[in-house]
């Protein structure tokens, strides 16, 4: 499997993704700029589609990368910072994340519900891409349909990581079998105005997030596994707000109890132990949030999501 370009910065596009997840406009729009600028602009047209699809899915068929090259970055600003504002929609996240695991002979995702058929369906999408997509649009039954299926084509022919390209045939397959669901954006007026805790992009996808995790399991005594999971549902998978997702609540049901936890269990864990975690990532945080200031031009003055959703 390929690994992560060493040379870009992947603390700020771990940023971008927790701005978007918290409802942080105006920072998703200075990450967007600063990615641009040191040249990862491929990266960004990449991960667009999968940042959409995995927390606000409905907002795909509003995403089209534009043919001029002058227009793609006000585009992929204005969508993502679409995708920060409105209310967020996981289930497609969830269904694609069980059918990737399923597709990797994890059959412990299923558990003899009516439910599993879907979990099957888009397993067989990921090992048969032609087969789903060709299915897929044969089943659109409105121009509508027909426009938000190519556009979620388009996006998955960007590629990504496996699972990330689950994420998005999941969204097709949604829309598809359920309708388009409709969009809600965020009263932005109920946000309290705080400053943005950069820390949380330091998380378990970046080096430093994984170091310090590491070390606190061992302080704490807690299992690598257990401390790790928890600290991503628990923290950098939070949202600002979002409609019930049954897929996502079943993902993390099923993850969490992989590892051995309940929710309340990894909740009750990630209160002990989240005030340490962000001791040992203090310094680094201040320099992710000088970095970014350093290179945006701009200071800092984005909100908290005091209101945060857990699930």
């Amino acid at each position: 499997m390929r690994k992560a370009n060493p040379n870009t910065h992947q603390d700020c596009r771990s940023l971008l993704q927790k701005a978007v997840r918290r409802g942080e406009s105006d920072l998703v729009v200075r990450v967007v700029d600063h990615l641009y600028e040191i040249g990862d602009a491929s990266w960004l047209k990449q991960r667009a589609g999968v940042i959409i699809a995995e927390e606000c899915y409905p907002l795909m068929g509003e995403w089209e990368l534009p043919s001029q090259k002058d227009a793609q970055l006000s585009a992929l600003k204005e969508i993502l910072s679409q995708a920060a504002c409105h209310i967020k929609f996981k289930d497609a996240a969830g269904l694609g994340s069980l059918a990737y695991a399923l597709s990797e002979g994890d059959d412990s995702v299923l558990n003899d519900s009516d439910e599993d058929t879907h979990i099957k369906h888009i397993c067989a999408a990921i090992k048969n891409k032609d087969n789903y997509w060709k299915w897929i649009f044969s089943q659109c039954s409105c121009d509508k349909t027909m426009r938000f299926v190519e556009r979620t084509s388009a996006a998955y022919r960007k590629g990504g990581w496996p699972w990330d390209k689950a994420f998005i045939q999941a969204t097709a397959y949604l829309v598809v079998m359920d309708g388009l669901p409709k969009q809600l954006e965020n009263k932005k007026e109920t946000k309290e105005e705080a400053k943005f805790p950069f820390w949380v992009a330091l998380d378990r996808h970046t080096p430093q997030g994984k170091v310090a995790i590491s070390k606190l399991a061992k302080e704490k005594g807690f299992p690598w596994r257990q401390l790790n999971w928890a600290s991503f549902y628990c923290e950098s998978g939070i949202v600002y707000d979002q409609v019930p997702s049954r897929w996502w609540d079943r993902e993390i049901e099923w993850r969490l109890g992989k590892v051995g936890l309940s929710l309340d269990e990894a909740k009750s864990m990630w209160t002990k132990a989240r005030p340490r975690f962000i001791e040992l990532i203090r310094d680094e945080s201040a320099r992710l949030e000088q970095h970014l200031e350093v290179n945006s031009g701009q200071t800092t003055n984005v909100s908290d999501g005091h209101q945060l959703s857990l699930f």
